[in-house]
């Protein structure tokens, strides 16, 4: 845990022997790994990142690593793959995420959340349009009248920014 509260991704700090040597983990969900530290979650990213996995559980919270270039994860065929499936059982998407909220909404009838969260270009901006398009493909199979119009109607995203007192 950073100095602020929340994690720093530094991947020299691997990279220079902290980690395991010889051993890459490659653990979908954090939860799974074998020993829980800093060292091991930080390798676990990595090692996902550069197989280009950029989404990993922790449990049912979802971390994005920004590649910052376009990966071929974001069409109807993704949508469709993760629609109807529960958390976990498919590689880690903002799809799963989205799809688990939106069956959720209709299910109990009340209101879901989907908190995104990070610094400055880390991608949430880019998150939310994948969740609005999944979200607005999901609505279309007619299961929710309106929804579709609710969801682009969230199109301007607030950015709530928070400053340390």
């Amino acid at each position: 845990l950073g100095s602020r509260g929340c994690w720093s991704l530094s991947w020299p700090l691997v990279a220079k022997g902290r980690g395991r040597p010889g051993q890459v983990d490659d653990f979908a969900d954090l939860c799974n790994l074998p020993i829980l530290n800093e060292d091991r979650i930080l390798n676990n990213l990595r090692s996902r990142f550069y197989k280009k996995k950029i989404y990993t559980y922790a449990g049912s919270i979802l971390i994005a690593i920004n590649p910052f270039k376009f990966l071929p994860i974001y069409n109807p065929k993704y949508v469709k793959m993760y629609e109807n499936h529960q958390l976990g059982k498919l590689e880690p998407h903002i799809f799963a995420i989205a799809d688990v909220a939106y069956y959720a909404m209709l299910r109990k009838k009340i209101n879901q959340c989907i908190v995104i969260s990070g610094e400055s270009g880390s991608g949430k901006t880019q998150s939310t349009n994948f969740l609005i398009h999944c979200l607005t493909a999901l609505s279309q199979k007619g299961y929710a009248s309106g929804v579709e119009r609710t969801i682009l109607g969230a199109g301007p995203v607030l950015e709530v920014r928070f400053r340390r007192l």
